[in-house]
């Protein structure tokens, strides 16, 4: 949005190129320059490879998105999200109130083109606000006296462009069978891949992989890369979720420059619509890159350029195995093992050994592989979670893996939909078919073929892998599979933990002395659960909607309530309360737990007492103790 930030929110002012005061970037306000200004050293890297001989003959309109991109990637970086703790997301999303100079202000000021820029940021990143204030730049935004210029010495054209794709190219499994596919099934076309060169790594391997391309198909392969990077300090912030914005801004403004109306986005469709995997269930913590509906924001963003513009995503309906059987129909297997899919290889550059193993991506790759029967191929990890997983981080990303995989796959299709409601509609209204329960049909379809492609992939490690000699290590991916846990819900997991304890401590807290009161009882209560997560006590009110609501205890998705009936208090008086609870609470924003206190047996039938609650609500656990 274009405007004046709410002086109720907490944002972060960034201010660019000459508009900037100081070269100093802190939490609160950013200052950010690709280019020394007077005596302003540059603190960002912006170096686009040149896709015309002159740069300055490009639109005015498409260096300023060139820009404008850059800045939001690096403001996303610099500006950390806070810890994945807060039950509200209070700390994860930001708000960023950007001050950017342009030279064709007319048309960024436009409130539309601001508007339609902002939603596709917000959606993408999970950031509660972004708002862009324009003006009128006075210097020229390709080069300023014998400064930095936005474009780098390297250059890249297009001689064929009118037979020539453009797509955007990680490096990673996904967009690798997408390229690999477009040479073989139009062999008249070139492709020009558009890669960000993150990291010494990530270059060795787009480079590696561009050079076997062009060698195997006739030098069909042009390679395009950028550096957008920060300089003077360190980034505070790892998920890069305004990357595509960045990635894709560049690809449009190259299609723009020869008159290309496409270009095309690989990624399978369970990792693009992510559907979230465990009791984390804030949309805004899960990646929505390439979100069914962050293409169509994009797609409606860049119309405003050109009303005839679009985004391809070819593999929109497909699992990441259906995308793996590339390498197979086109006898490409052996360059399976030169991708990059690891989220942690820049933490670890020195390291010989390409993936660790254990982060999502990881994960996600290593079933995929086994589901095609192309684990031979596959490159080394540093741990082998088959066999043994480092971590409690490791173990939840596996179990989530199979959680959805096994269970929440759901076994109807209005099964998926009530249980992912808002996130499936968001999918529904940007899915190719114009019949939403066609759409869903074919949602529910691609979830069916993950999950039988994740089993598939279990059965053939333990093929490999299980010795029925030895016993299963419980702390390995065989372990969690053979224990069968992910059958359950996280919370519902979580709420067993907390039971296990609850039934050994409580009667032996109050054996001596019962609680004064119900604030008694959850002072004791907290001491309790301070062993089993840190749960805050009068956890600050949460907001639901346009209610407000102040738990006993609460953390990541779990609401602990306690209830201490006794003297004139009624069984029907509990029940009251905890039916009025469990309004309050909307089903998709947290599991409740009820720790019920009964020393004086108000409750005469404990079964029928709970199931009374249970019953009603998913992810709802009353649990009386004496």
């Amino acid at each position: 949005m274009n405007g004046q930030p709410s002086k109720s929110i907490d944002f972060t002012t960034v201010y660019c190129d000459e508009l900037c005061e100081s070269d100093v970037c802190k939490s609160k306000s950013l200052n950010l320059l690709y280019r020394d200004i007077n005596c302003l050293k540059a603190n960002i890297t912006i170096a686009f490879n040149k896709f015309v001989h002159n740069s300055q003959s490009l639109s005015v309109r498409i260096l300023d998105l060139l820009r404008i991109a850059a800045y939001v990637y690096c403001a996303d970086r610099l500006v950390f999200r806070g810890e994945r703790d807060s039950l509200n997301n209070s700390a994860w999303s930001r708000s960023f109130d950007f001050h950017i100079p342009v030279s064709d202000v007319d048309f960024w000021s436009d409130g539309k083109v601001s508007s339609k820029m902002s939603e596709a940021l917000e959606f993408m990143t999970g950031d509660r606000n972004f708002i862009f204030n324009f003006s009128k730049a006075s210097l020229n935004p390709v080069t300023y006296d014998t400064q930095l210029s936005l474009f780098s010495t390297e250059y890249v054209t297009l001689d064929e462009a009118e037979k020539t794709d453009v797509m955007l190219f990680s490096g990673g499994l996904d967009s690798l069978s997408g390229a690999i596919q477009r040479l073989n099934d139009y062999t008249e076309r070139n492709l020009c891949l558009i890669s960000h060169k993150a990291n010494n790594c990530i270059i060795r391997t787009q480079n590696a992989i561009a050079k076997h391309l062009r060698e195997k198909y006739s030098n069909r392969v042009i390679q395009y890369g950028f550096e957008c990077h920060n300089k003077k300090i360190p980034s505070r912030e790892e998920t890069q979720r305004s990357r595509m914005f960045l990635f894709s801004s560049i690809a449009f403004a190259i299609c723009n420059c020869y008159e290309k109306k496409e270009f095309f986005v690989h990624e399978n469709g369970i990792t693009s619509i992510n559907l979230l995997k465990q009791g984390d269930v804030f949309n805004a913590r899960m990646s929505r890159t390439t979100h069914p509906k962050t293409m169509s924001l994009l797609r409606d963003f860049f119309k405003l350029f050109d009303k005839d513009f679009n985004i391809l995503t070819p593999f929109y309906n497909k699992t990441k195995s259906e995308v793996l059987k590339n390498f197979k129909i086109y006898k490409e297997e052996n360059i399976i093992s030169s991708s990059v899919s690891c989220s942690s290889t820049r933490n670890k550059p020195k390291n010989p050994v390409t993936h660790c193993g254990c982060c999502s991506q990881c994960i996600d790759r290593r079933f995929a592989v086994f589901a095609s029967n192309l684990e031979d191929y596959d490159v080394e990890y540093s741990d082998n979670i088959i066999e043994k997983i480092p971590d409690e981080k490791t173990s939840q990303l596996i179990y989530n893996t199979l959680r959805l995989a096994c269970a929440e796959s759901s076994r109807t299709k209005d099964e998926l939909f009530g249980n992912y409601a808002d996130e499936i509609a968001d999918v529904i209204n940007c899915w190719p078919e114009d019949n939403p329960d066609d759409s869903l049909e074919q949602i529910f379809q691609l979830y069916g073929r993950f999950g039988d492609s994740v089993i598939k992939a279990i059965k053939s490690m333990q093929l490999k892998y299980e010795d029925p000699c030895t016993p299963v290590n419980k702390e390995s991916l065989l372990g969690i599979v053979s224990s069968r846990e992910y059958l359950k819900t996280p919370i519902h997991i979580r709420v067993n933990e907390i039971d296990i304890e609850l039934r050994k401590a409580i009667p032996l807290l109050f054996q001596r002395e019962k609680p004064k009161d119900e604030n008694d009882m959850n002072d004791k209560v907290q001491g309790l659960l301070s062993t089993k997560g840190g749960f805050s006590r009068e956890y600050p009110s949460l907001q639901f909607g346009e209610t407000a609501y102040r738990a006993d205890h609460a953390k990541d998705g779990l609401i602990i309530e306690s209830k201490y009936p006794r003297g004139k208090t009624t069984k029907s008086a509990v029940s009251e309360g905890i039916a009025a609870d469990i309004t309050k609470i909307p089903v998709s924003v947290a599991g409740i737990l009820f720790i019920v206190y009964d020393p004086e047996r108000k409750i005469t039938d404990d079964d029928v007492f709970v199931d009374a609650f249970e019953a009603k609500r998913q992810n709802c656990f009353v649990r009386i103790y004496r």
